[in-house]
């Protein structure tokens, strides 16, 4: 009886329920988009490198090392030494590396330097493999301690992240030039040296979206210092002794053969950071204990997971600042909902008298209001879910090309029923004022 008592009192009063209604799915549905907001945010930060078991650079805090290797914020004085990194990779424990040279830039892009390994072991999210929208990996990159491989156009590869390509508006086969410096601005550009898009990845969500990714071999040989000097010398003295025809025969030869030295891809020296997969992961801490005390040179090993959490609690408060904003947002909207009931209490005194006269007792209005209110916040709640995954559904694939965010379709979970639970508490909380005053006013009635 009392269900349809509540029904046809919420359909007598159905424009001032119907605007209470739309105030409490507003602030219950940005209440819900935040919490699944920040709990995705909250999870993306957290795999947004996946399957790394240690992050290895030259001796800082972890805090730098991560932010530097992972986000391309901020730099490392110092570097690792390609034998100290060829020494650690060579534990029986390591299964994979990916050697990273930071430095350089491109329009404000961070350029990083690495190998084919990148592609092949690099992984986000959960554990998903990097892949290209267009394009593939480099093609003469390859680091090779016993052979050195050369670029005999002058062209080196560069592969990039889905929101540079997009920014800058390249496509595969375009030629450009890196600058030295991570800044937006720099006055010292590799105009010597071309790189040529061979490759652009997919939308991660994650900072290599930002990337230019080059191969190691030639960041080290666009800061090696040219090898024709000499070469050039010996040979204008050569040709003041020679005719002419065997000067221009001599000189073609040495054009050709300084140009394969000058632009050859030479061994790397050094790596800015270095990312270790390990065959078992009961070995990590032995690992990074191994290295932490490495006696060749200062090393530093840290643990992504670990490092994302205490960065994270650094950067963690905004996400109370959310929360804050959207439970006061939906206050407000109770508010309106306790006054609407309020409001209506003088009007149902007719409504009360009749229940009364009816045998209803003070304590079946009480509930009869709790009922309405409870009603209207749990409507609110249904629709504020439907519409929430259904806003996430069709703008998914946008929000990750525009701010690199993904999101979740599945917006049912345990937290979102606690949310759920907690609107509804508030809500019986809140409309205990006018319920108890439409109780009284049915016990004076008596």
């Amino acid at each position: 009886m009392i269900l349809n008592v509540a029904k046809q009192s919420l359909l007598h009063r159905k424009v001032s329920v119907l605007l209470t209604f739309l105030a409490l799915l507003v602030s219950v549905s940005l209440l819900v988009s935040i919490e699944h907001i920040r709990k995705e945010a909250k999870n993306s930060f957290y795999r947004t490198v996946s399957g790394v078991d240690l992050i290895v650079g030259a001796r800082t805090g972890q805090i730098n090392l991560l932010l530097s290797s992972v986000f391309r914020v901020g730099a490392n004085a110092n570097s690792v030494s390609w034998q100290s990194y060829q020494r650690i990779i060579a534990n029986p424990q390591v299964d994979w590396a990916i050697p990273l040279s930071l430095g350089d830039s491109h329009k404000g892009f961070a350029v990083i330097g690495t190998t084919n390994d990148y592609f092949e072991h690099y992984r986000y999210g959960d554990k998903r493999k990097l892949s290209f929208q267009t394009g593939g990996r480099f093609t003469n990159s390859d680091v090779n301690e016993h052979k050195q491989v050369t670029s005999m156009n002058n062209h080196f590869d560069v592969v990039l992240g889905a929101d540079a390509a997009k920014q800058l508006n390249y496509q595969v086969g375009e030629q450009i030039i890196m600058s030295h410096g991570v800044g937006k601005v720099s006055f010292s550009h590799h105009a010597e040296h071309l790189f040529t898009v061979v490759g652009i990845l997919q939308f991660t969500g994650t900072p290599v979206d930002q990337g230019v990714h080059a191969g190691l071999n030639a960041i080290e040989s666009i800061h090696a210092q040219p090898k024709t000097s000499l070469a050039k010398k010996n040979r204008s003295q050569t040709s003041l002794r020679t005719s002419k025809q065997a000067q221009d025969h001599n000189h073609d030869e040495h054009d050709e053969h300084d140009e394969h030295d000058e632009y050859g891809l030479a061994q790397p020296t050094q790596v800015s950071a270095f990312m270790l997969g390990l065959k078992s992961r009961i070995a990590v801490l032995q690992v990074q204990r191994q290295v932490n005390q490495d006696k060749l040179e200062p090393l530093s090993a840290i643990i992504p997971g670990v490092a994302l959490g205490e960065l994270w609690r650094l950067v963690g408060a905004v996400e109370n600042v959310l929360r804050i904003i959207s439970a006061a947002v939906l206050i407000a909207s109770l508010l309106g909902l306790s006054t609407m009931l309020l409001a209506s209490l003088r009007e149902r005194k007719a409504e009360i008298s009749v229940l009364r006269i009816m045998g209803a007792k003070p304590s079946f209005v009480f509930w009869l209001l709790q009922l309405e209110a409870l009603s209207i916040a749990l409507g609110a709640c249904v629709i504020a879910v439907v519409l929430v995954t259904g806003t996430i559904f069709l703008s998914n694939d946008w929000l990750l090309a525009e701010y690199g965010l993904s999101l979740s379709v599945n917006i049912l979970s345990i937290h979102t029923l606690w949310v759920i639970g907690a609107v509804l508490i508030a809500t019986f909380v809140i409309a205990l004022i006018p319920s108890i005053g439409a109780y009284r006013s049915a016990r004076a009635l008596a």
